[in-house]
Protein backbone atom coordinates (compact mmCIF):
# COMPACT_ATOMS: atom_id res chain seq x y z
CA UNK A 1 0.00 0.00 0.00
CA UNK A 2 1.40 3.52 -1.14
CA UNK A 3 2.41 6.14 1.73
CA UNK A 4 0.42 9.17 1.82
CA UNK A 5 0.45 11.28 5.21
CA UNK A 6 4.39 10.16 5.92
CA UNK A 7 5.35 11.76 2.63
CA UNK A 8 7.08 15.74 3.04
CA UNK A 9 4.63 17.77 1.54
CA UNK A 10 7.32 18.79 -1.50
CA UNK A 11 6.80 15.20 -2.45
CA UNK A 12 3.07 15.15 -1.93
CA UNK A 13 2.76 18.72 -4.56
CA UNK A 14 4.59 16.48 -6.82
CA UNK A 15 2.91 13.45 -7.09
CA UNK A 16 -0.17 16.35 -7.03
CA UNK A 17 0.82 18.11 -9.86
CA UNK A 18 2.11 14.98 -12.46
CA UNK A 19 -1.81 13.69 -11.75
CA UNK A 20 -3.47 16.54 -12.39
CA UNK A 21 -1.28 18.03 -15.52
CA UNK A 22 0.56 16.03 -18.26
CA UNK A 23 4.33 17.33 -17.90
CA UNK A 24 6.82 16.77 -19.99
CA UNK A 25 10.94 16.64 -19.03
CA UNK A 26 11.55 20.50 -18.74
CA UNK A 27 8.74 19.81 -16.50
CA UNK A 28 6.47 22.18 -17.95
CA UNK A 29 2.93 21.95 -18.33
CA UNK A 30 1.29 20.21 -21.76
CA UNK A 31 -2.59 19.60 -20.91
CA UNK A 32 -4.86 18.33 -18.90
CA UNK A 33 -4.54 14.86 -17.29
CA UNK A 34 -7.86 13.36 -18.34
CA UNK A 35 -8.96 11.88 -21.08
CA UNK A 36 -9.41 14.14 -24.31
CA UNK A 37 -6.93 16.70 -22.47
CA UNK A 38 -7.63 20.09 -22.21
CA UNK A 39 -5.85 23.41 -22.01
CA UNK A 40 -3.38 22.91 -18.61
CA UNK A 41 -2.93 26.54 -16.56
CA UNK A 42 -0.67 29.14 -17.51
CA UNK A 43 1.13 28.56 -14.37
CA UNK A 44 0.46 26.58 -11.62
CA UNK A 45 2.32 26.76 -7.98
CA UNK A 46 1.48 24.28 -5.29
CA UNK A 47 2.17 25.94 -2.15
CA UNK A 48 3.62 23.96 1.52
CA UNK A 49 4.90 24.97 5.08
CA UNK A 50 8.38 23.51 3.19
CA UNK A 51 8.37 25.94 0.04
CA UNK A 52 6.52 25.58 -3.18
CA UNK A 53 6.39 24.32 -6.64
CA UNK A 54 6.24 26.34 -9.79
CA UNK A 55 5.19 24.56 -13.42
CA UNK A 56 4.66 26.87 -16.54
CA UNK A 57 2.69 26.01 -19.88
CA UNK A 58 4.98 24.91 -22.27
CA UNK A 59 4.50 27.77 -24.60
CA UNK A 60 5.37 30.30 -21.84
CA UNK A 61 7.80 32.40 -23.15
CA UNK A 62 11.36 32.51 -20.84
CA UNK A 63 11.07 36.19 -20.79
CA UNK A 64 8.05 35.72 -19.25
CA UNK A 65 8.55 32.86 -16.85
CA UNK A 66 11.27 34.75 -15.58
CA UNK A 67 9.27 37.82 -14.98
CA UNK A 68 6.93 35.34 -13.22
CA UNK A 69 8.96 33.42 -10.65
CA UNK A 70 9.91 37.01 -9.17
CA UNK A 71 6.69 37.25 -7.96
CA UNK A 72 6.02 34.09 -6.83
CA UNK A 73 7.66 34.78 -3.25
CA UNK A 74 5.06 34.87 -0.40
CA UNK A 75 2.42 36.60 0.02
CA UNK A 76 1.04 36.17 -3.31
CA UNK A 77 0.27 39.16 -5.33
CA UNK A 78 -2.38 37.69 -7.13
CA UNK A 79 -3.59 40.70 -9.15
CA UNK A 80 0.36 40.84 -9.84
CA UNK A 81 0.54 37.61 -11.07
CA UNK A 82 -3.07 37.99 -13.55
CA UNK A 83 -1.57 41.10 -15.33
CA UNK A 84 1.71 39.61 -15.95
CA UNK A 85 -0.17 36.46 -17.41
CA UNK A 86 -2.34 38.77 -19.49
CA UNK A 87 0.78 40.23 -21.00
CA UNK A 88 0.34 37.02 -23.14
CA UNK A 89 -2.72 35.89 -23.21
CA UNK A 90 -6.08 37.09 -21.73
CA UNK A 91 -6.91 35.35 -18.58
CA UNK A 92 -9.87 33.26 -18.09
CA UNK A 93 -9.81 31.19 -14.77
CA UNK A 94 -7.65 31.98 -11.74
CA UNK A 95 -8.00 28.89 -9.38
CA UNK A 96 -7.28 28.75 -5.80
CA UNK A 97 -7.75 26.18 -2.87
CA UNK A 98 -6.63 23.74 -0.37
CA UNK A 99 -5.16 20.09 -1.19
CA UNK A 100 -5.73 17.64 1.31
CA UNK A 101 -4.13 13.57 1.91
CA UNK A 102 -5.94 10.80 3.68
CA UNK A 103 -4.14 9.68 7.27
CA UNK A 104 -3.26 6.65 7.08
CA UNK A 105 -5.63 4.80 8.47
CA UNK A 106 -9.87 5.56 7.76
CA UNK A 107 -13.42 4.01 9.63
CA UNK A 108 -14.95 1.67 7.16
CA UNK A 109 -17.16 3.06 4.92
CA UNK A 110 -21.10 2.43 5.36
CA UNK A 111 -22.62 -0.73 3.88
CA UNK A 112 -24.86 0.93 1.67
CA UNK A 113 -21.78 2.00 -0.79
CA UNK A 114 -20.70 0.26 -3.22
CA UNK A 115 -17.83 -0.71 -5.60
CA UNK A 116 -18.74 0.43 -9.00
CA UNK A 117 -18.13 -2.62 -11.97
CA UNK A 118 -19.97 -2.80 -15.22
CA UNK A 119 -21.96 -5.86 -13.09
CA UNK A 120 -23.43 -2.49 -11.10
CA UNK A 121 -23.25 0.27 -14.04
CA UNK A 122 -27.39 0.22 -14.06
CA UNK A 123 -26.94 1.86 -10.31
CA UNK A 124 -25.21 4.92 -11.99
CA UNK A 125 -28.95 5.04 -14.56
CA UNK A 126 -30.90 7.76 -12.91
CA UNK A 127 -28.47 10.03 -11.80
CA UNK A 128 -25.03 9.54 -13.22
CA UNK A 129 -25.48 8.16 -16.82
CA UNK A 130 -22.65 9.94 -17.90
CA UNK A 131 -20.34 7.54 -16.06
CA UNK A 132 -21.83 4.81 -17.02
CA UNK A 133 -19.57 4.41 -19.99
CA UNK A 134 -16.04 5.96 -17.98
CA UNK A 135 -15.95 3.19 -15.30
CA UNK A 136 -12.33 1.86 -16.44
CA UNK A 137 -10.89 5.60 -16.97
CA UNK A 138 -12.23 6.32 -13.48
CA UNK A 139 -11.98 3.63 -11.94
CA UNK A 140 -12.53 3.40 -8.60
CA UNK A 141 -16.21 4.03 -8.61
CA UNK A 142 -17.79 3.86 -5.38
CA UNK A 143 -21.42 4.95 -4.45
CA UNK A 144 -23.36 5.53 -1.71
CA UNK A 145 -26.80 3.02 -3.25
CA UNK A 146 -30.57 4.14 -1.95
CA UNK A 147 -33.08 1.64 -3.16
CA UNK A 148 -30.82 0.31 -6.68
CA UNK A 149 -29.87 3.70 -7.16
CA UNK A 150 -27.19 5.57 -6.74
CA UNK A 151 -27.38 9.10 -4.95
CA UNK A 152 -23.40 9.88 -4.06
CA UNK A 153 -20.02 8.69 -6.26
CA UNK A 154 -16.64 9.12 -6.01
CA UNK A 155 -14.41 8.43 -8.63
CA UNK A 156 -11.01 9.63 -9.59
CA UNK A 157 -10.89 12.49 -11.97
CA UNK A 158 -7.22 12.40 -13.09
CA UNK A 159 -5.26 8.92 -12.50
CA UNK A 160 -1.13 9.07 -12.88
CA UNK A 161 1.45 6.63 -12.17
CA UNK A 162 1.56 7.70 -8.13
CA UNK A 163 -1.64 9.72 -7.30
CA UNK A 164 -5.13 9.97 -8.17
CA UNK A 165 -7.46 13.24 -7.39
CA UNK A 166 -11.12 12.50 -5.95
CA UNK A 167 -14.37 13.58 -8.18
CA UNK A 168 -17.19 13.99 -5.68
CA UNK A 169 -21.36 13.90 -6.82
CA UNK A 170 -24.04 14.13 -4.58
CA UNK A 171 -27.77 14.09 -6.64
CA UNK A 172 -29.76 17.21 -6.06
CA UNK A 173 -32.20 16.21 -3.09
CA UNK A 174 -29.53 13.67 -1.02
CA UNK A 175 -27.36 16.63 -0.01
CA UNK A 176 -26.69 16.85 3.63
CA UNK A 177 -27.18 13.47 4.92
CA UNK A 178 -23.01 12.52 5.01
CA UNK A 179 -23.53 10.13 1.94
CA UNK A 180 -20.53 11.40 0.29
CA UNK A 181 -18.09 11.17 3.04
CA UNK A 182 -19.25 7.35 3.52
CA UNK A 183 -18.45 7.12 -0.67
CA UNK A 184 -15.09 8.67 -0.43
CA UNK A 185 -13.58 6.56 2.35
CA UNK A 186 -14.43 3.61 0.28
CA UNK A 187 -12.84 5.50 -3.26
CA UNK A 188 -9.56 6.16 -1.18
CA UNK A 189 -9.38 2.80 0.06
CA UNK A 190 -9.18 1.46 -3.09
CA UNK A 191 -7.09 3.90 -4.62
CA UNK A 192 -4.46 2.57 -2.01
CA UNK A 193 -4.93 -0.79 -2.46
CA UNK A 194 -3.85 0.00 -6.01
CA UNK A 195 -0.31 1.92 -4.68
CA UNK A 196 -1.18 5.30 -5.68
CA UNK A 197 -2.05 8.27 -3.01
CA UNK A 198 -5.39 9.66 -3.09
CA UNK A 199 -5.63 13.03 -3.41
CA UNK A 200 -8.62 15.30 -2.49
CA UNK A 201 -8.94 19.03 -3.66
CA UNK A 202 -10.96 21.71 -3.88
CA UNK A 203 -11.14 26.07 -4.21
CA UNK A 204 -11.89 27.99 -0.60
CA UNK A 205 -15.29 29.04 -1.79
CA UNK A 206 -16.88 25.36 -2.04
CA UNK A 207 -17.34 24.95 1.75
CA UNK A 208 -19.71 21.80 1.35
CA UNK A 209 -16.62 20.08 -0.04
CA UNK A 210 -14.98 21.30 2.69
CA UNK A 211 -16.58 20.33 5.28
CA UNK A 212 -16.16 16.79 3.50
CA UNK A 213 -12.40 16.74 4.38
CA UNK A 214 -13.34 17.33 7.56
CA UNK A 215 -15.67 15.26 8.43
CA UNK A 216 -13.04 12.62 6.63
CA UNK A 217 -10.21 14.05 9.36
CA UNK A 218 -8.04 14.48 5.69
CA UNK A 219 -4.50 16.22 6.59
CA UNK A 220 -3.52 20.07 4.28
CA UNK A 221 -0.70 19.58 3.01
CA UNK A 222 -0.74 22.43 0.59
CA UNK A 223 -2.77 24.98 -1.58
CA UNK A 224 -3.03 25.08 -5.39
CA UNK A 225 -2.97 28.32 -7.36
CA UNK A 226 -3.31 28.29 -11.07
CA UNK A 227 -4.05 30.66 -13.58
CA UNK A 228 -5.46 29.68 -16.88
CA UNK A 229 -5.89 31.93 -20.27
CA UNK A 230 -8.40 32.05 -23.19
CA UNK A 231 -6.19 30.20 -25.37
CA UNK A 232 -2.29 29.71 -25.62
CA UNK A 233 -1.22 31.03 -28.83
CA UNK A 234 -0.89 27.59 -31.20
CA UNK A 235 2.57 27.25 -33.00
CA UNK A 236 4.44 29.74 -30.63
CA UNK A 237 8.01 29.13 -30.93
CA UNK A 238 9.59 29.27 -27.37
CA UNK A 239 12.69 28.33 -27.92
Amino acid sequence: MAPTSNLPSMEMLKIQASTLYTINEQQRLLSINEPGGGQAPAIFIGLASAGSLIYYHEQLPPDLMDELSKECELPLDIPKLIRKVQTFEPVNHVWMGPAYVFPESSDEWNRQVQLIGQEQCNLLAEHFPELTDLLHEKWPVSAYVIDDSAVAVCCSARISEHGAEASLYTAPGYRGHGYAAETVKCWQYHVKERGRMPIYSTSWDNLASQQVARKLGLIQFGVDFSITTVELRKGCDVG
